[in-house]
């Protein structure tokens, strides 16, 4: 007799085989017939692959009947006999940010939402400076479509609230995750299609698409690793995006920008083995003779902060560091498919810092076209210099206003947290406009001080004209604004430092998941048309 010594297997083996095991046909034997072959119905499948978004009012503080179903859902609900109301009654009312999935209420949709919008009495609070009836659409349309999406339906149609601009924003935003680099997409990363259900309001769903649509590319860049988004690829990333909507680009070396005294941003381009580029965007769709608005945004692929390195915690978003460009990129973008009739000049000053021989050293100082001359105190503070230089530069423009974006200082983390961006303007009107287009996006800004007590501490340096930052460690952000006033002529300007709203942990905003935001694109994009509007222009 022979002995057989069967080889150990792996219980991850044996498991596998048993998950398998289950797919197998069995034999067409007497014992063990073919079983019957069912025939699937396209109407059937057709159906599965739809979902709706409802919504209903829940007023807490209202006696009797709290809960009041939308003018949409009131239809749909009459259409099918008062279904969708006997299956809400048997579950919690969902309240603002909630969201009940209900199945086969209806022949055509296999799954429908219904999402709580709060109380009816939302309106614009000035307290918080946030039109909360919009807000609470785009939670509703978000929560809503992010709950079918895990469902893998292939189109998602979404009822507008009352605001179809805000819901294809809150939409549009919540079912967007980055999967670049996913061999196999599966659950809820499946792309699903958004339409506008029961309304006529198609150009407003339109508007609010292509403003979510431009945070999503801004989003995107932001997340692409730092290893794929270099200075170049960026580059050839913008050629791609924006020629085909006959938006000019320029592309230009590190030889131009030293000819043209940008000292600052030649000294943080040796610090790495990958050549800067200085990227103009032109955008030219007002009167020829109109001045054009320019915005500046920072472009930095990566910021190990140098000889200054960063910590290990700060060092995993760095690749974000390049949000204030992306910005920039997704607002002309914007601007083009929306026909604003304005001209705008975009700068983006794309580098990348790392620490080696040729990085900033502390107390190196440099000079620039404005003719001042910076002792360099800190190296991690890199991020004004590059938009110092640029605002130097956008004075060949004579434009009407400049807006520079940026993530600059960490400290507005503890200050504002991810509630609002930091503002600093030299213009009251300017601010106000802002303030506006903050409080009807829900992409709030924060007017910080733009002080001469700031402008005071910056100077306050024995060499040099200026520091790159103060000798005290608190209030960063006001003095990196201090500093970049110093190099804005008489004209209006707006600085906004966004390194506190650039990550987000998902738990904010409920239409943004885990990672980078893209703010504050649509803050800016509806500025300018609240520009245009206010001037008949649009």
């Amino acid at each position: 007799m022979l002995n057989l010594k069967i080889p150990h297997t792996s219980p991850v083996i044996i498991k596998c085989a048993r998950y398998i095991s289950q797919f197998r046909i069995p034999l067409n034997d007497c014992r063990n017939p073919m079983p019957e072959r069912k025939v699937i119905d396209p109407k059937a499948c057709a159906k599965r692959d739809r979902g709706l978004v409802l919504g209903v009012y829940y007023n807490e503080s209202v006696a009797g009947e709290r809960a009041i179903l939308t003018a949409a859902a009131a239809k749909y609900n009459k259409d099918n006999g008062g279904k969708l109301w006997k299956l809400l009654e048997l579950s919690p009312i969902p309240k603002l940010g909630e969201a009940r999935v209900f199945f086969d209420v209806d022949p055509k949709y296999a799954f429908v939402a219904v999402a709580g919008l709060g109380t009816e009495c939302y309106t614009y609070n000035t307290v918080e400076r946030l039109d909360e009836h919009k807000e609470a659409i785009r939670t509703a349309a978000g929560v809503g479509a992010r709950a079918l999406q895990e469902l893998l339906p292939a189109h998602i149609d979404v009822e507008s609230f009352g605001n179809a601009e805000a819901a294809a924003e809150g939409a549009e935003l919540a079912v967007w995750q980055f999967t670049e680099y996913r061999t196999r997409v599966l659950g809820t990363q499946g792309k699903v299609k958004l339409h506008l259900y029961d309304d006529c309001d198609f150009e407003g769903w339109e508007i609010g698409r292509i403003k979510a649509d431009s945070q999503n590319l801004a989003r995107y860049l932001e997340e692409l690793p730092a290893n794929v988004l270099n200075p170049t690829s960026f580059a050839k990333i913008i050629v791609d995006l924006l020629c085909e909507l006959d938006i000019n680009v320029h592309v230009k070396t590190r030889g131009w920008a030293s000819a043209h005294e940008m000292g600052g941003f030649v000294a943080l381009s040796h610090s790495s083995v990958q050549p800067p580029l200085y990227v103009e965007i032109g955008y030219f769709g007002g009167n020829p003779c109109k001045q054009p608005v320019v915005f500046i945004g920072k472009g930095v692929t990566f910021d190990s902060g140098g000889l200054q390195l960063r910590s290990r915690e700060h060092l995993r978003y760095m690749r974000g560091d390049m949000a204030g460009a992306a910005c920039v990129v997704a607002i002309v973008r914007a601007a083009a498919l929306l026909k604003l009739p304005i001209n705008i000049r975009g700068i983006l000053p794309l580098c990348e810092m790392m620490p080696n021989c040729m990085s900033p050293k502390f107390g190196d100082v440099i000079s620039n076209a404005h003719e001042k001359s910076v002792k360099i105190r800190m190296p991690a503070r890199e991020g004004r210099l590059l938009i110092a230089d640029s605002l130097a530069y956008a004075r060949n423009y004579w434009p009407e206003f400049i807006v520079d974006v940026g993530t600059m200082s960490e400290e507005l983390e503890h200050a504002l947290g991810n509630a609002a961006c930091a503002c600093y303007s030299n213009s009251e009107g300017l601010f106000r406009d802002f303030e506006v287009a903050g409080s009807r996006t829900g992409d709030r800004i924060w007017r910080m001080p733009l002080w001469n007590f700031y402008s005071d501490r910056i100077s306050d340096v024995q060499e040099t004209d200026l520091a790159n930052t103060a000798r005290h460690f608190f209030g960063d952000s006001p003095n990196c604004a201090a500093f970049l006033r110093q190099f804005v002529c008489d004209g209006k300007w707006v600085h906004l430092d966004t390194y506190n709203v650039t990550y987000t942990k998902g738990r904010d905003f409920k239409y943004l998941r885990r990672g980078m935001t893209g703010r504050p694109t649509r803050t800016i994009i509806d500025l300018l048309q609240l520009r245009l509007c206010a001037s008949g222009e649009l």
